[in-house]
This record gives structure tokens, sequence and C-alpha cells, in this order.
């Protein structure tokens, strides 16, 4: 299967990882790998998961008990949420109509809302995440030609991802897009 990121370059593919390792819901490197079309000992050596860091922090993920791999010293923006919400639909699926249906998959404002290391369903409680959340929505629906002041961001791309014509590809293409601009 060919990936958007495989029309990316590899400085452009390790700045996307590097974005959502600065996401407080961190990434997987399986998720990593297949979100960046990458092996997954490229995306270990990136995250330095066989060495000691004190930048790059591995923590299991008390839902799933995987390691998830995130800076030890966060810089939320909307770029990293989108960048992380990549990762999250990768690992989780994708889904439309709900945030998170009952085989866990998600849809892009679960994924994003993952991304902020919060449940699919709920909105984070930091003012700092929340704010670079309400950006990414407003980033996402720019992409698709919205201005965010013109209409509510995150129904619009809401709207968008479930209409029954949308793809997954098309899904990872907005993503990327957004987070390589």
């Amino acid at each position: 299967m060919t990936t958007v990121t495989d029309t990316l370059d590899d400085i452009a593919v390790t700045a996307v990882l590097v974005l959502a390792l600065s996401t407080p819901g961190g990434v997987t490197v399986p998720a990593a790998a297949a979100a960046l079309g990458r092996a997954e000992a490229w995306v270990r050596w990136q995250v330095g998961a066989d060495r000691p860091s004190d930048t790059i922090t591995a923590v299991e993920d008390l839902r799933t008990g995987a390691i998830r791999y995130r800076y030890a010293h966060l810089v939320v923006t909307d770029t990293t949420l989108i960048a992380g919400a990549l990762m999250a639909l990768t690992e989780h699926g994708w889904t439309q109509g709900t945030h998170e249906d009952a085989l866990d998959r998600v849809d892009i404002t679960g994924a994003l809302r993952l991304a902020a290391g919060v449940h699919p369903e709920e909105t984070p409680d930091d003012p700092h995440i929340l704010d670079a959340l309400l950006a990414a929505e407003d980033r996402l629906a720019g992409e698709l030609g919205h201005g965010p002041t013109a209409v509510d961001a995150g129904e619009t791309v809401a709207a968008w991802q479930d209409d029954p014509t949308r793809t997954i590809d098309e899904i990872r293409a907005l993503l990327t897009t957004a987070a390589t601009r």
C-alpha cells in the first residue's frame, strides 16, 4: 500500500515524527512506522528506543500496555497535535460518525484528542492544550478551504470526514499536508 508519506523525503518524515513526539499522547514504534512508511528499526533509532535519553521518555500506555515515546518536555501546538493524530489514526484505525467506535477506531477529532493525551470523547483540562486542539481543528478546516471564523471548525472537519465516500487515504493526506506546511 502506498501512503501519503511515501512522497515525503526523510527530512519531512523525521519532522512529522518529531512533531508527534511533542504530544502528550506520544507515539508507539509500530504505529509510527506504519504511519510514516518506514521500518520499525528506523523509528526505534529515531526515538532512541535502544539507548537511554534525557530528552525522550518511554512510558507504558495504561489502556493498551504499549510503550509510548514522547519528549520529556512537551511543546504542544496545533501542528504537533495534527502529527500526533496521524499516528493515532494509524494505531487505532479510522471510523466515521463517532469519535470512537466499539472497536476503538477513531475519527479525526478522536485522534486529535488522543494526541492531546485524553480519551477520544473528552476535551483536555489544560487550557494550553485545549487551545492547541481548537487551533488544530481551525487549521484542518482551513486546509479544507474554510475560514475558521466563518464556520465551526470542528463540525466542518467532522462533516467532511463523515462523508460516506471519504477514504482513509484522504484523511491521511489532509493530516500530512496540515502537519508539513
